[in-house]
Formats: structure tokens, C-alpha cells, sequence
């Protein structure tokens, strides 16, 4: 029964399910696999792209081997340099859940008053092109520095004061995670031998008997640098005129009250004092 006026309308036909498109779901599911087999073959096989995903263990042999490369571009015959422990430094994260340790070598560079601009110029020169070194100031020129890169997250840098009398070049891994069979508080080594320029210092010193410990690295063109050292000891009352006979014919390059670096040929000497006590560096670069 109908209103009059009133004409009744058809229902609309039945809505066509959507033919599925199992094509399109099989290229989404080849392109996923395709995606997860590259991500695990990149993982095995590509270089890492931060120092998060190589541990100290590995970061340790790129250390030592910039340490040496670092230590052969700061020697030369006006200067005189000292090389420093393998240190490590556990005050680091790596996220703030995440420890991790940092290790290091330091080389201090002793130059003449005036040096410190040339000289930083003249180790950039000398660090193999791949390193990528600048030396680099402020705009006042009072502030110079030294920046390098070793590969594989390993730096070298530097910065002085344009009228230092000595600078350290410090190479560094940056914070890496930690890793088994690494001894991050390592002994000091006895010296086994000695330059002739350490025992005249010594011997200057009154203290023929001390013990010495050694730092080596090698060189890259073979052969090892080492720095021979002996620490506290007895500190004359005047430390310039007990070096008297030690520095005779030597290259001084600094003369300071307590502190003296010199070159006894191919060998930097650095002896100073402080509270009483002196010290004595003797390197053998790789000169």
C-alpha cells in the first residue's frame, strides 16, 4: 500500500566485493625479504659508521699505530718530544645506560719560544695525507691547534698558546664498550735498555741506581720509538747547574728553572723538578 503521490524507489544493488590484488601483496612480501636479507648481509659485512659498534679491543691496534705514525711527524732536530703511556679512561658512556672506556697516548712536544704556530704547521705537513690534519688559530692568533684524523674514529688533536714552550698531541679512541681480555690498568714496564743521554742525566742527577720504565710504540717505517723514564728522584738545589755537564754540546730548546729539554743527538732529554723531587725522560724517536 502506497501514499498517494508517494512512487516507491528500487534499494540499491548489492555493493561488488573488491577482487583482492594478490599480486600486490606478493611484491610487499618479496620487497620485505629482499629488505631483511640486506640488512643482515650490511650488519656481517659493512664498515662500522660509529665508534659504538667497533669495542676497545678492536679500536686498541688503530690506537698504537697512529701513536707511532703521530710520534715520527712531531720529532725532528729542533724539537724535542716524550711519549707517554697507554692510558684508559672509564668516565665514559656511551649511552646513558651504556659504559665504556677510552684509551689514549699522549706526546708532548717541547719547542723553542716563538715555535708553536711552524711547528703545528709543519706536523700537519707531515702526518700522511689520509689523516686529513689542519692546523688551524684564532682570530687573535694567541690560540693554535692541531686536528687529525686516524680512521676507524681515532683522533688526533692539540691546542697552545702561541708563546708555550710545549704542547701535547693527544690520540684517542673516544668512548668504545668495553671488551674481555683487555687490561685497562696495565703495569709499568721495566726498562731494559737505556740511551747513554739518560744515564749522563741521571748520572748529573746523583742518581745512577734509579729504576726506569719504558714506553714503546713502533715506528711506521719499522723499528720502535721509546721514552726511558725515572721518577722520583732527589731534586738538586739548583737544576740548571747540575745539567751543566749533561747539556755540554747538546741542543738545549728549553732552559727553565725546573724544567730543561734537550737533544743529546737523536735523543730527547727532559728533566725537571717539582716539590724536591726530579724526574728524567730520555725518547728515542723514530727518526
Amino acid at each position: 500500500m502506497t501514499a498517494p503521490g508517494y512512487h516507491p524507489v528500487a534499494p540499491p544493488p548489492a555493493a561488488r566485493r573488491p577482487r583482492r590484488r594478490w599480486w600486490l601483496t606478493g611484491v610487499v612480501v618479496a620487497w620485505a625479504v629482499v629488505l631483511t636479507g640486506f640488512a643482515v648481509w650490511s650488519v656481517r659485512n659493512d664498515p662500522p659508521t660509529v665508534p659504538e659498534q667497533r669495542d676497545i679491543a678492536a679500536a686498541l691496534p688503530v690506537l698504537q699505530r697512529a701513536t707511532g705514525v703521530t710520534l715520527a711527524a712531531a720529532d725532528a732536530a729542533d724539537r724535542v718530544v716524550t711519549l707517554g703511556q697507554l692510558s684508559f679512561d672509564g668516565d665514559c658512556a656511551l649511552t646513558p645506560v651504556r659504559e665504556g672506556v677510552e684509551a689514549s697516548r699522549e706526546i708532548t712536544v717541547h719547542v723553542q719560544p716563538g715555535q708553536v704556530p711552524g711547528v703545528l704547521q709543519a706536523i700537519a705537513r707531515a702526518l700522511p695525507a689520509g689523516y686529513a690534519a689542519t692546523a688551524r688559530h684564532n682570530e687573535a692568533r694567541t690560540r693554535y691547534g692541531l686536528r687529525a684524523d686516524a680512521g676507524e674514529f681515532v683522533g688526533v688533536d692539540t691546542t697552545a698558546d702561541a708563546d708555550a714552550s710545549a704542547f701535547t698531541l693527544l690520540v684517542s679512541t673516544g668512548c668504545r664498550p668495553l671488551a674481555d681480555g683487555v687490561d685497562l690498568d696495565p703495569a709499568p714496564v721495566a726498562a731494559t735498555e737505556v740511551p747513554p743521554a739518560f744515564t749522563a742525566a741521571l748520572r748529573a742527577l746523583g742518581a745512577t741506581a734509579a729504576k726506569a720504565t719504558s714506553s714503546e710504540v713502533s715506528c711506521p717505517s719499522g723499528g720502535v720509538a721509546r721514552t726511558v723514564t725515572a721518577d722520583e728522584l732527589s731534586a738538586p738545589a739548583d737544576l740548571g747547574r747540575a745539567l751543566q755537564g749533561a747539556v755540554a754540546g747538546a741542543m738545549v730548546v728549553q732552559s727553565d728553572p725546573h724544567a730543561w729539554a734537550y737533544r743529546a743527538g737523536n735523543v730527547s732529554v727532559v728533566v725537571s723538578d717539582s716539590e724536591g723531587r726530579a724526574r728524567v725522560d730520555a725518547t728515542t724517536g723514530c727518526r
